[in-house]
């Protein structure tokens, strides 16, 4: 190769990296990179210009032919890797092992991502510096991979709070712990714990366009909406419903019986005095208009309420159900809570509901239909099993008839009498109302029972499905009996027989 070939290479690479630096460090592309791609190709063609004879003899020889195609087949196993690495990326199947599916996204979680219609900002603000920061970061990123492979439209950005302070001061951030905002449409909304219940509460906020009203009736004793501590409560009730982001309100019917235009819900829960006619009358009159009202009695106090359910089709048995289990002392009566496992399969409410799941209950009263108006539809949606009981008291005497009762219907239609341009009403029926309560509200499918009613009532099907799971942690429980079996038998054994193996092999190969 000549110097003057020479000379004209090392220009054209020192004019393809001065592009480089250049557009790496301006951020974009400016003239001066097209001066400096342009002597690169000028100072590369006039060197292979110049040592063409050199290059026709060098790709002639045999031993270039040989090397050229080795490094053909070596391209062609690389695209190969790319091109399969690629495909395992884009298109590949999980399995989740654990008991409770901690490892893979709820139906709610899944429906949601994919109802997005437009780019989800997700913004991690961090300190570079700050302990556990990067164990957040790894988590949070774990969490959102999750919900990038439903949708494509999840944006990750990690934000460090001092490289970008104009960011941090519009978001309103002030430390460097961890803090997540997603943005859509430009909605905001802050989480600061990792974990897909937080994340999906708070893209319920963001993603919901308008907010709906849950009026809850007071003045007959109902559960307390503001009780936090209590068991028997309803803050826990009041929190979730909010951080799905609906406004919940208190309802005084009895001092003025009229429904509030913005009224989308109506809840009634366990009340334990009566109703005042004129206040059942406001309620007809909300149904009439198509309105969505959930009853949660107590058992064996239906406050009045009879007069109105009674009109749908529903009828209280005003008893108690139990479920009746085997013991080693043979079958008896369960004081526990009574299990609603039957579920409707075509419900929306229910339909998502496992066969091995179930609800639960304290004491509650069973509905059966009795005279359903032309119109109206009672789907029974939760059901006991058939090993379950009813009695007149808690003070059981002998095992009565084991049959199924129906402890939730949903009732839908329009008013009796009304003509076919009404609008059709939804009502939920419970035969308790402890199921809501903060003590038993997050117990197996309760919370998912509560939030899908709420959910159909409110008229956001989209929102209908199983809720995302708590971790649950596996136990292993050994007697002191199991326990000595299993140290004798595999702890003590097990390092003593691979340490003898491994003696043995070296002192047969050391004496071959």
């Amino acid at each position: 190769m000549s110097k003057l070939g020479k000379i004209s290479f090392l220009f054209a690479g020192i004019s393809l990296v001065s592009m480089s630096i250049t557009r790496y460090l301006l951020g974009e592309w400016v003239p001066f990179c097209w001066v400096a791609l342009a002597l690169a190709v000028f100072f590369l063609g006039l060197g292979l210009a110049k040592d063409r004879a050199f290059f026709k003899e060098f790709f002639t020889m045999k031993t270039t032919k040989e090397g050229m195609s080795m490094g053909v087949l070596i391209l062609l196993m690389l695209a190969v890797l790319i091109i399969v690495n690629y495909l395992g990326v884009k298109h590949y199947k999980t399995w989740d092992f654990s008991t409770a599916q901690s490892n893979t996204l709820s139906d709610q979680s899944v429906k949601l991502v994919k109802g997005l219609d437009s780019d989800l900002k997700v913004l991690f603000f961090y300190k570079k510096g700050v302990e556990g920061n990067e164990e957040n970061r790894r988590l949070f990123r774990e969490l959102i991979k999750k919900y990038q492979d439903q949708s494509p439209k999840v944006q990750l950005d990690f934000v460090e709070v001092n490289e970008r302070p104009d960011l941090a001061k519009e978001y309103g951030v002030d430390k460097g712990s961890g803090v997540v905002f997603l943005d859509y449409k430009g909605r905001r909304n802050r989480i600061e714990r990792i974990d897909e219940q937080e994340f999906t509460s708070a893209l319920v906020k963001v993603t919901r366009e308008q907010t709906k009203t849950i009026y809850f009736t007071v003045g007959h004793g109902e559960k307390d909406l503001k009780d936090n501590r209590e068991g028997l409560g309803l803050g826990s009730l009041k929190l979730m419903l909010e951080n799905n982001r609906y406004t919940v309100k208190e309802l005084p019917l009895i001092q003025n019986a009229k429904i509030p235009e913005d009224a989308d819900v109506i809840i009634v829960a366990g009340p334990v005095q009566g109703f005042q006619d004129f206040e059942i009358a406001a309620l007809e009159n909300y149904l009439k208009n198509g309105g969505s009202l959930f009853l949660a009695v107590e058992s064996q106090n239906t406050a009045g309420l009879e007069k109105l359910v009674g009109k749908l089709g529903v009828q209280f048995e005003n008893n108690y159900v139990l479920n009746v289990v085997d013991t080693v002392m043979g079958r008896g009566i369960n004081q526990g809570p009574t299990m609603g496992a039957v579920f409707s399969e075509s419900n929306k409410i229910t339909k998502a509901f496992g066969r091995s799941e179930v609800t639960l209950f304290r004491f509650p009263q069973g509905l059966k239909k009795a005279n359903v108006p032309q119109g109206i539809v009672v789907d029974e949606i939760v059901k006991t099993t058939p090993n379950a009981v009813a009695s007149n008291s808690l003070q059981i005497r002998g095992e009565g008839v084991e049959a199924t009762y129906t402890l939730v219907d949903e009732v839908t239609g329009r008013w009796p009498g009304s003509d076919e341009k009404a609008k059709p009403f939804s009502v939920i029926i419970a035969g308790d109302v402890d199921f809501m309560t903060n003590q038993m509200l997050y117990q197996n499918l309760n919370r998912d029972l509560v939030l899908n009613s709420v959910a159909a009532l409110a008229k956001e099907e989209s929102l209908i499905s199983i809720t995302p799971k708590e971790p649950q942690a596996t136990k292993m429980l050994m007697t002191e009996t199991k326990f000595a079996v299993f140290l004798f038998a595999f702890i003590i054994p097990l390092p003593i027989l691979l340490l003898g193996t491994s003696i043995g092999l070296w002192l047969r190969r050391r004496n071959a």
